[in-house]
């Protein structure tokens, strides 16, 4: 009887893992091109670009000369709806979602301010300089 109750309780706690899972985040896609920075909004320190693939998009940021920040455009909140994010004309460290209109930092791809629905960052993707000109966005 009692390896009955361990059986039932560990069988429990799997149930609750599972049910547990974050259902916002966006799945991960598969994501690997390079771009010239010279043909885009990237040339420059504080430029971001749009780019296509992923789930929704792409949103890249250019922090300083060699860190650069890859979102999916995908809302973590109601991706599934068509949310998608945009860079918020407001607060150019903000992106912002089309739907739910929940906020992202773009330093981090966290969800930022209260009343916001988003309770996961944003996918992120690796941005890396493979030389002077070219960026490498992969995952």
């Amino acid at each position: 009887m009692k390896r009955f109750s361990i059986i039932c309780a560990c069988m429990f706690s799997l149930m609750c893992l599972n049910s547990c899972e974050p259902v916002t985040s966006v799945p991960v896609a598969n994501v690997n091109f390079t771009t010239s920075i010279y043909s885009n909004g990237l040339v420059h320190i504080g430029g971001h670009e749009y780019f296509t693939g992923a789930i929704k998009g792409l949103f890249v940021y250019r922090f300083d000369m060699t860190t650069f920040y890859a979102y999916d455009r995908a809302c973590s909140y109601d991706w599934k709806d068509d949310g998608y994010v945009t860079l918020d004309t407001a607060n150019v460290f903000l992106l912002i979602c089309n739907k739910c209109h929940s906020t992202f930092s773009i330093l981090n791809g966290y969800p930022m301010g209260k009343d916001i629905k988003a309770n996961a960052p944003l996918r992120a993707y690796n941005a890396t300089m493979i030389d002077d000109i070219n960026l490498r966005i992969y995952k």
